[in-house]
């Protein structure tokens, strides 16, 4: 082949484009779209899942999160790997006659029912597509009522949590993640 075709051959390659015959022209595939806040599926076998965290106390929101995290993720360290899915369960808490929250003998926070479940992933590409100043690195969010349910896509409340933990590659309680997995080994 002389020099001019092999140019146009790389030059073909490098664009993404692929030869079908010997003058039809293909683009190859795109890859698949980056997933959006909302789009991410509540996975049924979370709950096998290896635990981030469990009986995480919120008094001053009335509320117990568990969160588990895939065994990608747990593998990972940050910034944490592509592909790593995390599931929040949010559960109610027993209240007084006044309203309040009602601690255990230890002091602890009661479970009285779930009441929604936030699940968080990471992807090359995701997430992109909010405002500069609501992204979370490649993270997007989606929200579940007790049954399962989506709540939509409005994840504003989500990233509003975790823009601001920009050194723990958005994620939440990782020293005490990483404190709790050293603990285990």
């Amino acid at each position: 082949m002389n020099r001019v075709l092999i140019s146009l051959l790389i030059g073909i390659s490098a664009a993404g484009i692929t030869l079908a015959g010997p003058y039809d022209i293909e683009a190859r595939p795109s890859a698949a779209p980056a997933m959006r806040d909302g789009d991410l599926k509540l996975p049924a076998d979370y709950k096998s899942w290896p635990v981030y965290l469990l009986d995480v106390q919120r008094p001053e929101l009335k509320q117990i999160r568990d969160i588990y995290i895939n065994p990608q993720g747990l593998k990972s360290s940050r910034p944490f790997a592509y592909g790593t899915t995390m599931v929040m369960e949010l559960h109610s808490v027993k209240t007084s006659a006044d309203g309040k929250p009602e601690p255990d003998a230890y002091g602890k926070l009661q479970k009285q029912g779930l009441s929604k479940v936030f699940v968080m992933g990471k992807g090359a590409g995701w997430g992109q597509d909010v405002p500069p100043e609501q992204r979370t690195g490649e993270w997007v969010f989606a929200a579940y009522d007790a049954s399962g349910n989506s709540l939509g896509k409005d994840m504003s409340a989500c990233r509003g949590c975790h823009v601001p933990l920009k050194d723990t590659d958005f994620v939440a309680k990782v020293p005490e993640f990483e404190a709790a997995r050293a603990n285990v080994r």
